[in-house]
């Protein structure tokens, strides 16, 4: 008998004793698949996943038939030094073998790639190297101008992206549009299908479809609508174009995501999106005349990582360090940049979104608080991240000036506040 035989043989032999079971069932274990099934199985490895996991989800989706079996004789085949994350095709038809064979030293026919909350799109790209067809000059290209490769205009191809105004050229005509999250992307995918990906990822949030299927009614704005998120008794477009005072759907969506892409850059815990989200709401209001007080905000927002965007967008770091603290005063930094809602003239929104946020920082700004209850035009938050909140600019200099203090100058709450 060759070497291999032996080998194999010891494997056997140690199945069987770890199993409990005669030689014979063992090398069925190892040897057989567990059905002639030729059906296609989308077998997830998540990062982190064990052996023993992975084993036991095996036999949960009926690829193989004992995840006893399988440990064992992984641990021979060396597969507990780890797996890659990743969606891989399996099939029921396949052996013991194949299958670790496959997990062992084949390359996951989805991989995982995502990116955090609030970040810019500049800063995406080093998040999907992993991708062998993700293109950087590509992606950068397309969410630069809303532009395809082969020309397609994706304002035209989804009802749900905002033409890029010809007045103030955006940085980035997909800001905000790429919802951010961890994503199985196949590997042929390119930058093309990376950016649709988190695109309809983003907008099936106002209209979710069945688990099988979350983008089902993403593709008309009739559908969308028809199936979209209730707030209340108030279905989120109509919410939007009340808030946002259009009857532009599109047009709506965009100042929600300019909305919440501000209120990104400002909190550390998303309890606080709605309290934010809403204080730069009633600021939005008196800018374009629909509420008389103003609390002293003179119509302007006054976001600070607003004029870090600006400042970013028109002298990009050289190292990679995006949203540094700003050097002077929002107000005197790139002061003619249309992003900086902070500089003299600039009053109302921004032209569009200066970072991409996540769910709950969308919804705070599609359906913010009644300005007749929620009277706040001010906010800053301490060294852990609390946000205090203020009705005018006399009460602002008191808490920058008796509560702000205090609040630095203790220890920081081991959890979130």
């Amino acid at each position: 008998m060759k070497i291999a035989g032996y080998v194999a043989t010891l494997i056997l032999a140690v199945v069987a004793l770890g199993v409990g079971f005669a030689g014979t069932t063992a090398v069925l274990y190892v040897t057989q698949p567990a059905s002639s099934s030729s059906t296609t199985v989308r077998f997830t490895v998540n990062p982190g996943d064990s052996t023993l996991v992975v084993a036991q989800h095996l036999q949960d989706d009926g690829l193989i038939r004992s995840a006893v079996a399988f440990r064992l004789y992984a641990r021979f085949e060396h597969l507990d030094q780890g797996i890659e994350p990743g969606i891989y095709l399996l099939s029921p038809n396949m052996t013991m073998k194949s299958i670790i064979t496959a997990l062992q030293t084949g390359k996951p026919d989805e991989q995982l790639a995502g990116v955090i909350d609030a970040l810019r799109l500049t800063q995406y790209p080093p998040y999907f190297t992993s991708l062998p067809n993700f293109s950087a000059a590509d992606f950068t290209n397309i969410v630069k101008t809303a532009v395809l490769p082969d020309g397609t205009q994706l304002w035209k191809k989804y009802w749900f992206v905002e033409q890029p105004s010809t007045k103030v050229k955006p940085y980035d005509a997909l800001e905000g549009y790429l919802y951010p999250d961890h994503y199985y992307f196949n590997g042929s995918d390119n930058a093309t299908a990376v950016i649709e990906k988190m695109m309809l990822e983003m907008v099936s949030f106002f209209c979710p479809g069945p688990s099988s299927n979350p983008t089902m009614y993403v593709d008309t704005l009739a559908d969308c609508k028809q199936h979209a998120v209730m707030i209340g008794k108030t279905d989120i477009f109509a919410s939007m174009e009340g808030a946002y005072h259009t009857k532009n759907d599109t047009l709506a969506m965009y100042d929600t995501l300019t909305i919440a892409s501000l209120t990104a850059r400002e909190i550390r815990n998303l309890s606080d999106a709605i309290g934010v989200a809403s204080t730069f709401h009633n600021r939005y209001l008196y800018s374009i005349n629909a509420i008389t007080n103003d609390g002293g905000t003179a119509g302007y927002l006054g976001s600070d990582p607003s004029a870090q965007y600006a400042r970013d967008s028109d002298s990009p770091p050289k190292d990679g360090k995006w949203w540094t603290p700003l050097a002077n005063s929002g107000s005197q930094t790139d002061p003619k940049n249309p992003y900086n809602t902070e500089a003299p003239g600039h009053t109302g929104l921004p032209p569009g979104p200066i970072a991409n946020p996540v769910w709950q920082e969308i919804l705070a700004a599609a359906s913010p608080k009644d300005p007749t209850a929620w009277t706040n035009f001010w906010f800053v938050s301490d060294k852990c991240g609390k946000i205090y909140y203020a009705k005018d600019s006399a009460g602002f200099d008191n808490i920058n000036n008796n509560i702000i203090p205090k609040a630095n100058a203790a220890t920081c709450p081991t959890t979130s506040p």
